[in-house]
């Protein structure tokens, strides 16, 4: 009875706190959408890890410049269509993809029409 106890208290505080996470990261995708500044980056490369029960997961590391042209270096992780559409085998296969990153902080950014955002 002790057990089932525990995991209701912890399943009362966990929820919420996930809850939140997820309104957070959808609230950050919003305003990168709504105020972003979209910019043309350079695939420096790609990979895909398999994972356990064999969930793969993708990513893609993208220089773009920032406001004061900068070349900023970020790591993405996109879904499997569009890793696949950019590459072949081993291989990035595109010169540029688009990305679109907040002017005021560049590192809050996503890869137009190919991120999986869920961290």
């Amino acid at each position: 009875m002790t057990r089932i106890k525990l995991l209701a208290i912890l399943a009362l505080i966990i929820g919420p706190i996930l809850a939140f996470l997820g309104y957070q990261e959808k609230q950050r995708i919003a305003k990168i959408e709504k105020d972003g500044v979209e910019v043309m980056g350079v695939p420096v490369s790609g990979e895909f890890r398999k994972g356990r029960k064999g969930s793969r997961t993708y990513k893609l590391v993208v220089e773009y410049p920032n406001k004061d042209n900068e070349v900023i270096e970020h790591e993405f992780k996109v879904t499997r269509e569009f890793f696949e559409s950019i590459s072949s085998g081993d291989e990035i296969t595109v010169e540029t993809v688009p990305v679109k990153m907040l002017a005021e902080d560049p590192h809050e950014a996503v890869i137009v029409g190919g991120s999986d955002d869920d961290r």
